[in-house]
């Protein structure tokens, strides 16, 4: 199968909902999204210390980044990474 690809995003309940092209729909509470944030400055900030526990944000934007990724904004002001579709579909496999 070709990479994962998303049929549908939206919110419900707060969280990013996506549904892909394989059937899966996957559920993405924004505390976690921003916990698992794959901008530079957040992945040095794990690779020195424990994560630590992701803090309250709601999602305030949710842009696509060409045709392979989004740009996801948080409540925290937030807003410099950018979530592959491998990465979004990887992650929501996890929940």
């Amino acid at each position: 199968m070709s990479s994962p690809r998303p049929l549908v995003l939206r919110l419900e309940g707060g969280d990013l909902v996506i549904e892909w092209n394989d059937g899966v729909t996957a559920r993405y509470p924004p505390d976690r999204l921003r916990q698992l944030c794959p901008c530079a400055t957040c992945k040095e900030r794990i690779a020195r210390a424990a994560p630590t526990e992701a803090p309250r944000v709601t999602l305030k934007e949710v842009k696509p980044v060409g045709n392979y990724a989004y740009k996801i904004g948080f409540s925290d002001g937030h807003d410099t990474g950018i979530y592959t579709l491998d990465y979004l579909y990887e992650i929501g496999q996890r929940s």
